[in-house]
C-alpha cells in the first residue's frame, strides 16, 4: 500500500483534495492500479510490432462545407469575463 505522504504528493500534483476519510480508499485504489501496471510491465512484447494507430483502414474524409455556428452572445454567455470579444483569463505565465 502507498504511504500517506505519497498520496498527498499525488493529490497536490493532481490538484485534488483528498480528505482523511478517503485516504485509505484512495490508497487501496492507487495500489491496485500500480499492481496492474506491474503486471503489464511483465508481459513479453518483443514479438509485437510497434504501431502508430489502432486502425489499418484509411479514414473517410468529408467535404469541407461551411455550417452555421454559435453567435458571439452564445459563446460568451457563461464566460466570467469578456473584453473586446475575447475571453479574459488570469495571467498564469511570467510575473
Amino acid at each position: 500500500m502507498l504511504e500517506r505522504s505519497d498520496i498527498l504528493k499525488l493529490a497536490k500534483l493532481s490538484r485534488l483534495d483528498v480528505s482523511e476519510a478517503d485516504m485509505e480508499s484512495v490508497s487501496i485504489h492507487l495500489s491496485q492500479m500500480l499492481s496492474h501496471m506491474e503486471a503489464l510491465r511483465e508481459l513479453d512484447l518483443s514479438d509485437v510490432e510497434p504501431m502508430t494507430g489502432v486502425e489499418n483502414e484509411t479514414t473517410p474524409l468529408r467535404e469541407d462545407e461551411p455550417i452555421s455556428s454559435f453567435t458571439l452572445d452564445q459563446v460568451f454567455k457563461n464566460a466570467p469575463k469578456v473584453e473586446d470579444d475575447h475571453f479574459v483569463i488570469p495571467k498564469v505565465i511570467g510575473g
